[in-house]
């Protein structure tokens, strides 16, 4: 594989990647969040805290405050 290639795959990859983001959001937006379930959330990597999360899409609704 040449690096023209490999350049070629890579930039493929990302624009994958932001088009699954983009449709996430979208998603995340009509969805009703109906059913929602306590969990680990970890908005950056080593850092958790239990948060309603929606069942469905994902999307974090609240953080549950350990206090």
């Amino acid at each position: 594989m040449t690096n023209e290639e490999i350049k070629f795959e890579t930039e493929l990859a990302y624009a994958k990647i932001k088009n699954a983001e983009e449709r996430l959001v979208e998603l995340r937006e009509i969805c009703t969040h109906e059913n929602v379930i306590q969990s680990n959330y970890s908005w950056r990597v080593g850092s958790m805290q239990l948060a309603d999360v929606c069942e469905y899409c994902g999307k974090l609704i609240r953080y549950i405050d350990y206090y």
